[in-house]
């Protein structure tokens, strides 16, 4: 009996942190880029989060009409999406990138926001006022 109990209760929270990830990033997209229904490719992992969505395309592969680029460690791009923006979801590469204007990780169990103001800058974006103080 406890470990169907575990199961289940191991099973609600990977499933309600998926969604919580999927509304933060959904609340973060849109209001980066708020009169757009954007393009964006990402790595498989985070296509099973954003999957769900209906506030932007996710594409297969990258070409020079995706937008926005998210998650970690983009080898071989094309050449077309060599300079396209990055959000990243590791703080890592969010350090060592020069496309990454952006990151959501998670930390010691809780979700962490950064941007970089000199790459927002580059690719013209805005924040939104309630996310002003994440950028650095």
């Amino acid at each position: 009996m406890r470990y169907i109990f575990f199961t289940i209760l191991i099973l609600c929270s990977v499933y309600s942190q998926n969604n919580y990830e999927l509304k933060l990033y959904e609340k973060i997209i849109t209001s980066l880029y708020p009169n757009k229904f954007i393009k964006i490719y990402a790595t498989s992992e985070i296509i099973a989060i954003l999957k769900n969505t209906d506030k932007f395309i996710l594409v297969d592969s990258c070409s020079a009409n995706v937008e926005l680029l998210i998650g970690k460690n983009f080898i071989n791009l094309p050449f077309e999406c060599r300079d396209k923006p990055i959000f990243s979801t590791n703080y890592r590469y969010y350090n060592k990138t020069d496309n990454s204007f952006g990151a959501f990780y998670w930390r010691k169990g809780r979700p962490q926001i950064r941007f970089k103001k000199d790459v927002l800058n580059k690719y013209e974006i805005s924040l939104p006022e309630n996310l002003q103080k994440y950028a650095k």
